[in-house]
């Protein structure tokens, strides 16, 4: 009874896998066609420049500045820059006594007297002129 249950478990095995015998034949794999190179084109990749922003370069004075959503105290902080972090000044507001910066990670407006750098503030646009028009 043991081996007929054994032979009875091995059949079943052996069609579940596949490999009893049906009676069809077994697929042969198909040649696939040998691939043959292609010579592509040549090309020249010359990378195109990246537009500039006009701007000055400007440093954090005190120990903490704070980066506002606009030019003015009423305005809320966005961001807190530590001394002697640098950024890109593009714009000004109509007095320029605020300046819109571009540090490494924050964009945001900074009291022109807490900042170190060359160059005239009042020189850049004001910066309703870098906002697009609707």
């Amino acid at each position: 009874m043991r081996s007929l249950f054994l032979f009875s478990f091995c059949i079943v095995l052996l069609a579940s896998c596949g490999i009893a015998s049906t009676g069809a034949a077994t697929p042969t794999p198909t040649e696939l066609p040998t691939s043959t190179q292609v010579q592509l084109p040549t090309s020249t990749y010359t990378e195109s420049p990246s537009p500039t922003i006009a701007g000055l370069n400007y440093c954090v004075v005190p120990a903490l500045l704070n980066l506002r959503s606009g030019p003015g105290t009423q305005y809320s902080v966005v961001a807190i820059e530590a001394q002697g972090i640098c950024g890109l000044v593009t714009a000004r507001n109509g007095d320029a006594s605020w300046a819109y910066i571009t540090t490494g990670k924050y964009t945001g407006w900074a009291f022109v007297k807490y900042l170190s750098g060359t160059g005239d503030i009042s020189s850049l646009p004001l910066f309703t002129e870098l906002t697009p028009t609707p």
